[in-house]
């Protein structure tokens, strides 16, 4: 069983670890494990990072992968 927490409302819930895992690929940036299996767990997630539009961002910050 996973404990994880939903990040905008802060509810937490206990569930299978097939839907948990499901629901953390799906939604990364929502999601946060707390415990695997009654053990806590260091989940990190990353930070959305928002553009606007006009601004230099892209042109001055390399993005990983390309």
């Amino acid at each position: 069983m996973y404990k994880i927490t939903y990040l905008p409302t802060g509810h937490i819930f206990e569930l299978p670890d097939l839907t948990a895992q499901e629901l953390k690929e799906k939604f990364p940036q929502e999601y946060k494990i707390l415990e695997k299996n009654g053990k806590k767990y260091k989940d990190r997630t990353q930070k959305k990072i928002v553009v606007k539009s006009g601004s230099i961002y892209e042109s001055v910050v390399e993005k990983g992968g390309q």
